[in-house]
């Protein structure tokens, strides 16, 4: 079985590659919106900076938390970067926006990253008990 350490930084890094990803839909998102005027382009670059605004976040929790198989970290990315996943999903995904493969990457990472840090987590609590 691999320590937990190395589980915690390999959840880490999916997260960190989570964030890196989105850094870029945020680039994305801005140069769509500066096709815009108006309110669509203020609304535009508003969810823009959203969304990087959790990317960040995300990067920055897995770097400092995650890394260390921190509880505060787990919680944070778990529920954040999830909670952004699940609205990408409801709101894109299954809509039929984008095409399903590709609409299901960026939240199979998190799933991938959330398993990792949950099993990171209990290795770490199986020891201490």
């Amino acid at each position: 079985m691999l320590p937990s350490t190395l589980i915690a930084r390999l959840g880490a890094l999916c997260y960190i590659a989570w964030g890196l990803f989105h850094v870029n839909v945020a680039h994305d998102i801005y140069t769509l919106g500066s096709a815009q005027t108006g309110i669509a382009q203020g609304r535009l670059y508003q969810l823009a900076a959203y969304m990087l605004c959790i990317a960040v976040f995300a990067v920055l929790t897995a770097a400092i938390g995650n890394w260390r198989n921190g509880e505060w970290s787990y919680w944070l990315n778990l529920i954040v970067v999830g909670w952004a996943d699940l609205v990408w999903v409801l709101v894109v995904v299954l809509p039929g926006y984008v095409p399903l493969l590709r609409g299901l990457l960026p939240p199979a990472i998190y799933v991938l990253g959330a398993l990792l840090m949950t099993a990171a987590r209990r290795s770490a609590g199986a020891r201490r008990a």
